[in-house]
């Protein structure tokens, strides 16, 4: 019998902070929570897709787990065989559910009899490597941005480790400024676990107009800024994009801003309504996408392209852009201030 008879570190309380659910997620080798009251009775689950979902409701990782947990998830108070198990599974499209007692406690967590395992991907990353770095100054004078370390590992390493983690093996890297330096420190990428093929720009063409040169895929297309490290599941990512049959999905960190003043509206002179101090939620361009292959058309000619104007051009001709809201650790390392600030704080010296 496929079970989880160990399940405690999948159960929280309803009061934990979405925040803190996000980290224990991360560390748990099956991806979801099972939340309980302070009777510890199941109320619920929470997967990766529901705190996106409730990202997308502007829910604050402040926010308590029970608001956006699935309360209406699958349950049986009924012991089963492994074959009606795989069969509710498959039938219900979930990955799990509880053996509930008669007073609503979890008893055990039922999975399917073939456990799923990191698949790879053939789906190719682009990283978009051609970039002068001059926010970085004077530290890329000399050294192209995507070789500057982090943690004693260059930034483009750490995307390509993550991604072939993932299962991702086919990179590809778009190089203009100091190319030969990149290239010679990657190489084919063997030594790394995956194969690199390079785009080389002749002159830059933005963060997005090297798509010009490379036409050959044919499924769903990620790509990355050189400068960014995150955790991003690109399964999900791949998944969601696939499931809104999108053009373009932009990954988005959803930001909070606190207003520390209450607002007045007001018509001519004359107030009409006063706002307590509030909070203000929005998202911000993470610098990862998923590209269909269907916006290889936009690059017939080759032209000078950021991935903004992609993404306007898109708009502009009603495509279907989306955001893929992430709550993963994410890292920009092109601004100097932030660059310096992650290093000071483990103490590393800086070669100029």
């Amino acid at each position: 019998m496929m079970k989880i008879n160990n399940f405690n570190k999948n159960i929280i309380l309803e009061s934990l902070k979405i925040k803190n659910v996000i980290q224990i997620l991360q560390k748990l080798p099956d991806k979801f929570c099972l939340i309980i009251n302070n009777k510890k009775q199941f109320i619920g689950t929470v997967t990766d897709g529901d705190i996106r979902r409730g990202l997308l409701k502007n829910y604050n990782l402040k926010d308590k787990v029970e608001k956006i947990c699935n309360k209406k998830a699958f349950y049986t108070k009924k012991k089963i065989s492994q074959l009606r198990v795989d069969n509710l599974l498959s039938v219900k499209k979930i990955a799990f559910f509880p053996l509930l007692d008669k007073h609503n406690r979890i008893k055990k967590v039922y999975l399917s009899s073939e456990r799923k395992k990191a698949k790879s991907l053939d789906n190719y990353l682009l990283i978009m490597a051609g970039g002068k770095g001059k926010r970085l100054r004077p530290f890329t004078k000399k050294i192209p941005k995507p070789l500057l370390t982090v943690d004693g590992k260059p930034i483009i390493e750490k995307i390509i480790s993550s991604a072939k983690k993932q299962g991702i093996s086919n990179i590809v890297v778009s190089v203009n400024y100091l190319a030969d330096k990149i290239k010679k420190h990657l190489g084919d990428g063997r030594h790394l676990g995956v194969k690199i093929d390079y785009i080389k720009e002749n002159k830059p063409l933005g963060t997005a107009g090297s798509i010009f040169y490379f036409k050959k895929f044919k499924k769903p297309l990620i790509v990355s800024n050189a400068d960014i490290i995150s955790n991003i599941n690109y399964a999900e990512m791949l998944k969601y994009h696939k499931k809104f049959s999108s053009y373009i999905t932009i990954g988005a960190i959803s930001n909070y801003e606190k207003n520390n003043y209450g607002n007045i509206f007001f018509k001519n002179n004359r107030v009409t309504k006063i706002e307590e101090k509030k909070e203000k939620i929005y998202f911000i361009n993470s610098g990862i996408y998923v590209l269909s292959p269907k916006v290889k058309d936009f690059f017939i000619k080759k032209k000078y392209c950021d991935m903004t104007d992609l993404i306007h051009d898109g708009i502009q001709r009603k495509k279907k852009v989306v955001i893929f809201p992430l709550h993963e650790n994410w890292f920009d390392f092109g601004l100097k201030e932030k660059y310096l600030k992650h290093n000071k704080k483990k103490h590393v010296k800086f070669k100029k």
